[in-house]
Order: C-alpha cells, then sequence, then structure tokens
C-alpha cells in the first residue's frame, strides 16, 4: 500500500526499521527479527540503505522478503550518494518492478573514509532533488528525513526546518526524525509545521555507552537528563537496560500525548526491546 494513501486513513502509525545483513547469520537474525515483530502489527517498515548504494541489491532483497512473507508494507531508502540521475531513475525502476512503492528520499551520508557530502556530477545534490525526481516518475509515495535538534550539516535550525519545509513542498507525504530525546524539540518542530506528518524516530535504549556512541556518529545529543538517569547504572546491564526501556517507553508516552502521529523504532535488527516498548505503550492504552 502506498503511504500517501495510509496517511489518509491512519492518523497514527507504528513503523520498525531494519538495516541489510552483511552475513548469513545476520541474515537469520533479520529473519527472526522480523517473524517476532510482524506479530506486533507494524503499519510499515523501513529497510536502509548503503552509502553509495552498496547495499542496494540487499535492500530490495530485504523488502521483498518481507512484502512477500508478512504482507507488511515496506519502504526503501534511497539517498544521493554516488548516483547520477541516470542512476536514480533506474533504481526507480528496479524497485517498481519488486513491487516496491514507497520511499524514503535521504541526502545520504558521505561514504565512508570522507568527512563532507559531494555532490556527483549529474546526481541529486540535496534531498529536495531527489523528491522532485521521484515526484516526476509518479509511481512512489515518498517521505523524507526532519531534524528535531538540526542536521549536523545546517547553519542554523531555522535554516534546516525552512529546508523541510522545501521538501514537502516538492511532494513528501511524511516525514521520519532522526533519534532524539527531547519532547520540547519536537514540540518545536511540530509548531513550525502544525500540519506536516512528522513520525518520531525512536531508539530504545539498553546500553549507555552504546547510545552515546550512536549519538555521536548521527549528531545527535544525549541531554543532561537523560545523561543522569542512565550513566550512574552504566556499569550495571541489567540495569541500565530496565532504566533505558522505561525511559523510552516514558518519552514515547510523552510524545504521543504531544500530538505525535505515530512511532518509527530503530530495532537495529532486533526485536526484544521494541516488543517490549511497543508491549508496554500498548498495555498503558497509548498505541
Amino acid at each position: 500500500m502506498r503511504l500517501d494513501h495510509l496517511f489518509a486513513e491512519r492518523s497514527r502509525t507504528l513503523s520498525f526499521e531494519f538495516f541489510p545483513p552483511k552475513t548469513d547469520r545476520a541474515w537469520s537474525t533479520l529473519e527472526d527479527t522480523v517473524e517476532a515483530l510482524a506479530q506486533l502489527g507494524p503499519d510499515f517498515v523501513s529497510v536502509t540503505y548503503g552509502a553509495g548504494g552498496g547495499t542496494r541489491a540487499k535492500t530490495r532483497e530485504v523488502i521483498e522478503h518481507i512484502q512477500g512473507k508478512t504482507g507488511i508494507t515496506a519502504m526503501a531508502h534511497v539517498t544521493c550518494v554516488n548516483a547520477t540521475r541516470a542512476d536514480l531513475k533506474a533504481l526507480l525502476d528496479e524497485y517498481a518492478a519488486a513491487g516496491i512503492s514507497n520511499l524514503l528520499a535521504l541526502r545520504g551520508d558521505p561514504p565512508k573514509g570522507e568527512t563532507r557530502f559531494t555532490p556527483t556530477d549529474g546526481g541529486c545534490a540535496y534531498a529536495k532533488d531527489l523528491i522532485d525526481l521521484i515526484r516526476a516518475d509518479g509511481r512512489f509515495a515518498t517521505l523524507c528525513a526532519a531534524f528535531p535538534e538540526k542536521h549536523p550539516d545546517a547553519l542554523s535550525r531555522d535554516a534546516d526546518w525552512q529546508n523541510l519545509g522545501n521538501k514537502f513542498s516538492a511532494g513528501a507525504c511524511g516525514a521520519i526524525t532522526q533519534c532524539f530525546f527531547s519532547v520540547a524539540d519536537y514540540q518545536a518542530l511540530r509548531a513550525r509545521m502544525p500540519n506536516a506528518r512528522i513520525i518520531p524516530g525512536i531508539l530504545p535504549i539498553t546500553d549507555f555507552h552504546a547510545l552515546v556512541r550512536f549519538c555521536d556518529r548521527c549528531g545527535a545529543s544525549v541531554p543532561a537528563a537523560v545523561r543522569a538517569a542512565l550513566e550512574p547504572l552504566a556499569h550495571d546491564k541489567i540495569a541500565v537496560r530496565q532504566a533505558g526501556i522505561a525511559w523510552t517507553v516514558a518519552f514515547c508516552r510523552d510524545l504521543l500525548a504531544a500530538g505525535a502521529p505515530g512511532l518509527h523504532l530503530y530495532c537495529l535488527n532486533r526485536s526484544t526491546a521494541t516488543a517490549e516498548v511497543v508491549t508496554a505503550l500498548r498495555l498503558a492504552g497509548c498505541l
């Protein structure tokens, strides 16, 4: 189902994100994860796309597996990195032929070993350019990324949010946020664009040190309140996991109460933490 149609029918959605596995063992783990999380009835899932298209075939393979085995709508990530417009049009043909009708259009991170994004000659320089290309194709519903704190490369939060508005104007039917940990940041973004469908991206917290590393890589900040709650427990894996899941559940509850049109959980190809968060929210009547 196209997500623009789904969003027209449902005011709130639940979705998960997976990434293509690199080994046979990782593939087996992903299959088990998908099977377990399918029981939670997500409205859709997304599958990431490596820098420079390194996982292009695997992204399609994972989506075909999910849609074929579970019937759950799956969305493919697409980036501008190391791709000409001709390359991207060929990718759209490939995805359409595979029965994929939903795309998350991203500028993309620089390839490994590079620190700055450099547009490919003959390619798309920004996510908006990619959205324009996909809209002209006409076969896909398109989502984009949003940054409650701001994109790491943006000059300011105001400039970044103006760019987000441009992506919606170009044809994005919704946005999924980078992971963040402040309800106030999300509320500020929603206040700026009250009519846009902006779905919070949620990273369930199970390990404080892993959280810090993850945020360092993606440019998100770990608020003082999160550090105060979890850092003293970091030496105790069980205690920090329990506290981290409890904090994540409370964070999701507050976001939903603030009007979030759903949740998009970054599963990291594991099912347990995501299942715990969703189950707790449902028991509390929040989902």
